[in-house]
């Protein structure tokens, strides 16, 4: 595996910030945040885009969350088809788990998604609720996930 370095962006970040909505446009096209959007989760005081560059300083993966006191939520995670499987994402998640201390993290995932399933579940998360018709495009339920970080 390649040098993978963990930056959290900024809004200033622009460049960065741009890469990963087009990382976001091959992962999860019918779901794609835009740059403002990613500029907007960098803004906010609670808020962290956290990105895996390569060797070449490019961006390979993502996360984006939010933390208000004692909660958190990821809202995106996302990794470069060629750099899956290499343990980036764990790397960003653990990276976001050290930032943000003993909170409890949420989030959901499309009831469809095995493999971003059993990724949580093996990172100690655990199945705590089902959202109905959570996402579109195709419509389908969400599973809620929690995981107690320390």
């Amino acid at each position: 595996m390649q040098k993978i370095k963990i930056l959290k962006l900024s809004p200033e970040n622009t460049a960065l910030l741009k890469a990963c909505a087009e990382l976001e446009k091959i992962c999860i096209p019918e779901e794609a945040w835009n740059l403002e959007s990613f500029r907007s989760e960098a803004e906010k005081p609670s808020g962290f885009v956290l990105v895996a560059l390569d060797e070449n300083q490019n961006v390979v993966s993502f996360l984006t969350a939010s933390c208000i006191l004692d909660t958190a939520d990821l809202t995106n995670i996302a990794v470069a088809p060629e750099y899956r499987r290499q343990g980036i994402a764990g790397m960003l998640l653990k990276e976001l788990c050290a930032r943000i201390g003993k909170v409890s993290l949420f989030l959901e995932v499309r009831e469809s998604n095995l493999p971003a399933r059993e990724f949580y579940q093996k990172h100690g998360f655990e199945q705590v609720g089902i959202r109905k018709n959570f996402y579109q495009h195709p419509d389908e339920n969400a599973i809620l996930m929690k995981l107690e970080s320390e």
